[in-house]
């Protein structure tokens, strides 16, 4: 069987890059990859007092909210700080406000069940290492009726 000289040459080049990556890949050196800043922690807990499970509202619904161990302050920058933030309302999952106050008013919402959350979140809109949210399942007038008990 003969051999033809440019197959043997192939593999080689083949060879060499491919070793080249093995070793990049190996490499141990982070340094040039810049580490993304570690979010800070918060000691804080957010209570969501209105409105309440399985509660039938109207169209119009306050949510009012208590926070414990921290305080509302609008967006500012500088250093994050565990104990400042500000309030973030979900609608079925959608941020619909950013509250800087224990009551956030929303308006219209159609008949029928709605989840609203609520999570305190840091001073640039990322929430915290932990995050601090509460959330509630309601209902808008009319309700749908229960399912029968068996």
């Amino acid at each position: 069987m003969r051999r033809l000289p440019g197959r043997r040459v192939g593999r080689a080049a083949l060879a060499g890059p491919l070793l080249l990556l093995a070793l990049t890949a190996c490499s141990k050196d982070t340094s040039a990859t810049p580490k993304p800043p570690t979010r800070p922690a918060t000691t804080a807990r957010i209570q969501l007092l209105a409105p309440t499970p399985n509660q039938e509202t109207g169209p119009d619904v306050t949510v009012q909210v208590k926070l414990i161990g921290a305080k509302e302050v609008p967006q500012v920058s500088g250093p994050i700080k565990p104990d400042e933030g500000h309030i973030h309302v979900s609608l079925d999952n959608a941020v619909v406000a950013m509250a800087y106050g224990d009551t956030q008013v929303l308006k219209g919402l159609t008949p029928g069940t709605h989840s609203v959350q609520v999570d305190f979140v840091a001073t640039d809109h990322i929430p915290f290492l932990n995050r601090v949210t509460a959330a509630v399942i309601f209902c808008v007038k009319p309700c749908p009726p229960e399912p029968p008990k068996q």
